[in-house]
């Protein structure tokens, strides 16, 4: 089985009292992409996405063997390989021109209402244990 999916939207959650926004700054000269860095910031201001063709054959019998829902275990896939580098937890803080490196990224999706044609984010915070994850999730899975 293929599957094209978007990239889901990772952002650091900022729901005050809830989660941290825990973050280094890095040193742009010593940063060991630098040129690159400058280039994309200083000389073509940009944003980048990625739509990619996996094959999800295997998390589809996973979640069928053990009665999980098959999003929220892509869910985690997803969410476990953007926080395994430091380079897919960067942000560009615009005002202050930092490059800073997340602790961690946590994953927003979307519960589409279908009454109203309109969508509500759910924010889930990223646990590397899978157990842990499936649990604090279950309780903002909405219909999914």
């Amino acid at each position: 089985m293929n599957m094209i999916m978007n990239i889901l939207h990772m952002r650091c959650q900022a729901k005050k009292g809830h989660i941290d926004m825990n973050y280094r700054v890095i040193d742009k000269e010593k940063y060991y992409r630098s040129g690159v860095f400058r280039h994309f910031t200083e000389d073509c201001k940009c944003s980048t996405s990625m739509t990619a063709r996996i094959d999800v054959t295997d998390l589809v019998e996973h979640s069928r063997r053990t009665g999980t829902k098959f999003y929220i275990n892509f869910l985690y896939v997803l969410s476990k390989v953007l926080n395994s580098r430091d380079d897919y937890k960067m942000g560009y803080l615009w005002q202050s021109e930092k490059l800073i490196c997340y602790d961690s990224i946590n994953p927003i999706q979307y519960v589409f209402h279908e009454d109203m044609e309109t969508c509500t984010p759910v924010y889930t915070t990223y646990y590397e244990d899978y157990e842990e994850f499936m649990e604090k999730t279950r309780c903002n899975d909405g219909d999914r």
